[in-house]
């Protein structure tokens, strides 16, 4: 596999900045599995609108064939990744659930939804806080992270006012410069790719590092083998791509839910601060 041998993210060793971002099941009150709308075409039980219950989630808030999503295919629920917005969701609100106050129900869904993308938008950037060629926005970085962290500690009142689209305008500069410094760093020559659909594209063995796959579509694509050292896959479309025996360890922007839609393997190498699925092994 190889790679070029640079190490591009430091982590800080005394703390895990992307604890926040792990889901906890226990403290959502199943969340995500009412308020999303599912699609049985990508790998849900069902089809069912947003704000109605999966019919196998549980009266505890359980799913009742978690030990069988992987057996019935369910490669929706299996990918799906909420970046730790269910369990931030509910602290919000006083004990009890959804369920018990239909007035405020549709309220809890949709500041659940958009606490999802917050929490998104804050993983890419304390992905930058661990890119050392970027360390120049460093600084610039943490301040945004710090207003976000306040605002989503606040209140839903808050939360729901708040102009998502106009802190992306002001984020997505930040993250494709983090982007280029890292490709600078990578290789010298442009690796910018103008394609984004590789839906099916065979790229078996091939040396991609540097290489700017952000909105790809990589849709079962074969990515088996490759080295892909600062190759940038920001919101990439990972459903079913072959990412098995290739090097992904010095990728950037890569999330869980990504990895968790991809095909890998036990000799997969992925980034520190994601978690090897179980079906991997």
């Amino acid at each position: 596999m190889g790679g070029l041998g640079l190490q591009l993210h430091q982590y800080d060793s005394s703390s895990d900045i992307f604890n926040e971002f792990r889901i906890n099941c226990e403290k959502c009150r199943g969340l995500c599995c009412v308020a999303l709308y599912f699609s049985k075409f990508d790998g849900f039980p069902s089809d069912k609108v947003s704000g109605t219950p999966c019919h196998n989630l549980d009266s505890d808030f359980c799913c009742s064939i978690h030990s069988e999503l992987y057996s019935k295919q369910m490669k929706g629920c299996l990918a799906y990744d909420c970046f730790g917005a269910g369990q931030i969701v509910a602290s919000l609100y006083e004990p009890g659930d959804w369920r018990s106050n239909s007035q405020i129900a549709q309220e809890i869904f949709e500041v659940f939804i958009k606490v999802f993308h917050l929490q998104q938008i804050l993983w890419y950037l304390s992905e930058i806080l661990t890119l050392m060629p970027a360390k120049t926005l460093w600084k610039k970085t943490s301040i945004y992270i710090d207003e976000l962290h306040i605002l989503i500690q606040s209140s839903p009142k808050d939360i729901l006012n708040f102009d998502i689209e106009e802190l992306r305008t002001k984020v997505n500069p930040l993250l494709k410069e983090a982007g280029e410094l890292v490709k600078r760093e990578v290789c010298h020559t442009n690796r910018e790719i103008k394609k984004k659909d590789f839906i099916g594209h065979n790229f078996k063995k091939s040396k991609l590092d540097g290489y700017n796959f952000s909105s790809a579509l990589l849709i079962a694509a074969n990515l088996e083998s490759c080295s892909l050292t600062g190759s940038n896959f920001i919101g990439a479309d990972l459903r079913d791509t072959n990412i098995k025996n290739a090097d992904l360890r010095e990728s950037i922007f890569l999330t869980q839910g990504q990895i968790n839609a991809a095909k890998g393997n036990k000799n997969t190498r992925i980034p520190k601060h994601l978690i090897r699925p179980l079906s991997w092994m």
